[in-house]
């Protein structure tokens, strides 16, 4: 009889702290100032988020191993051979252009959903696993911290 009595205060007990769980995972954390929330999916094993380049549709890699911002020539197309440089990569090496280019991450109008950018990126014809590119580090050492809450899909970008 004891037994039971304990077993029962102990799934009385569960039962709030269940409901709170599943209530904090509804609920999401609230945008505090100078914070950036843009969602991000995962498909094999890779990061993709939604960008606007040069105000093209856009999918793009987020790289934390990629030194540099990279776009295909598809998504960039140029004919400017002044800026044409050679990129090594594991595979050998291409060649590149380094060219201005206008980019928003995030695919919202809301301010706090969305990043934008204007820099110099490398520009090549190259093939991203189903992107149009992958931001660098170039772009995310802009940012006082760079966090992907995985439980969300979200990235979470802190201004300076």
């Amino acid at each position: 009889m004891i037994g039971r009595a304990i077993v029962a205060v102990f799934v009385l007990l569960a039962i709030p702290s269940l409901s709170c769980h599943a209530s904090e995972q509804e609920t999401p954390s609230a945008i505090r100032a100078g914070e950036h929330r843009l969602p991000f999916k995962v498909r094999d094993g890779l990061i993709y988020i939604h960008a606007r380049v040069n105000g093209n549709r856009a999918t793009l890699l987020v790289d934390t191993g990629a030194i540099l911002t990279t776009f295909t020539l598809k998504l960039v197309p140029t004919v400017n051979t002044d800026s044409r440089i050679t990129i090594n990569l594991a595979k050998g090496s291409a060649s590149a252009f380094r060219l201005p280019v206008g980019f928003v991450l995030g695919d919202s109008d809301l301010q706090e959903q969305q990043c934008s950018f204007r820099q110099i990126a490398v520009v090549g014809d190259f093939k991203f696993m189903g992107a149009d590119g992958l931001v660098g580090l170039d772009v995310l050492n802009q940012f006082k911290s760079v966090t992907f809450d995985f439980r969300t899909s979200t990235l979470i970008l802190e201004d300076r």
